[in-house]
């Protein structure tokens, strides 16, 4: 097994203790309390990051498991290929995130269901072809909704919404760690800082004790049909980074790839986003003991 790995199930194991010895979220000591920060960029030339810090992570979409599988939404992609790609990623040592997000998983309960079968057979034929390789997927469980997320934890909305996400606990039972999506829709600070606790507590509550890597995006979504695909200003990024890392265990940051031309986006190495990225990883220590190198314990 690589040392990243061990570093990683080492470090993990210290957070879950934590965790589960401290009942209430934000009251891990941050002493004991690691963070993680990975690279899920796309970007064509970019640097070695893992000298500032930021690991590797594996995301697997799914037009790696075949170019045609994911048009009908009724069809599982080959089990051989998912047990290759999850060979050629065991390989690397690094963590995996699945991104298949065309099975719906609220709506109709009988539909849901189903989506919930086929996303635990690709995850078990993954976890089968590469034991030990911690997994989760991309964005879900819990789900992603921002607006009944905002709203007071009494109001309906807001307990529809958990009861949407119990619904779907058994995926959250078979992932290693849980990965929310908290990307910016708008310009509203607040409103983007409760969607994203929220989301993160969510992952908690149904993630019993496993770890919650949030996915962040220097730029605004690209539904935003006045701001998309722009960076997010220094302090509204900074925000997110700080966010993150006060309540989850990690953040893979995201981005890199032009979403018109369906290519890599060259790596700018004078990107506001970057520079507000370095300086947060230089606020922490990142050399304690039994921490993975480049990993930072907060």
């Amino acid at each position: 097994m690589k040392p990243f790995t061990i570093g990683f199930f080492g470090a993990c194991a210290m957070m879950w203790l934590a965790l589960t010895v401290l009942p209430a979220l934000g009251q891990t000591p941050a002493s004991t309390k690691p963070f993680f920060v990975f690279d899920g960029t796309l970007y064509s030339n970019k640097p070695d990051l893992s000298v500032y810090g930021i690991q590797p992570i594996k995301i697997v979409y799914g037009q790696q498991f075949g170019h045609d599988w994911f048009k009908q939404t009724d069809l599982l992609p080959p089990i051989e290929t998912v047990q290759t790609v999850a060979r050629q990623a065991q390989q690397k040592g690094a963590p995996v995130v699945i991104d298949i997000e065309h099975w719906p998983l609220k709506g109709d309960p009988g539909v849901v269901e189903t989506s919930l079968t086929k996303y635990l057979t690709v995850l078990k034929w993954f976890h089968d072809a590469a034991p030990g390789l911690p997994l989760g997927y991309y964005a879900e469980p819990p789900l992603r909704e921002y607006s009944r997320a905002i709203k007071l934890p009494s109001s309906q909305e807001y307990r529809f919404w958990m009861s949407q996400n119990d619904h779907i606990r058994p995926l959250a039972d078979a992932v290693d760690s849980l990965y929310p999506s908290l990307y910016t829709w708008y310009e509203d600070r607040a409103g983007w800082r409760k969607f994203a606790i929220a989301q993160i507590e969510e992952a908690r509550r149904i993630g019993n004790g496993k770890p919650v890597y949030v996915f962040l995006w220097p730029q605004y979504h690209d539904s935003n049909l006045k701001l998309g695909g722009h960076n997010l200003p220094e302090d509204y990024w900074l925000l997110e980074l700080e966010t993150a890392k006060q309540y989850a265990d990690g953040i893979v940051i995201w981005g890199g790839w032009d979403l018109k031309m369906h290519r890599p986006m060259i790596w700018d190495d004078s990107a506001s986003w970057w520079k507000i990225t370095k300086e947060f990883m230089k606020s922490g220590d990142q050399s304690q003991p039994g921490a993975p190198s480049g990993i930072t314990i907060r």
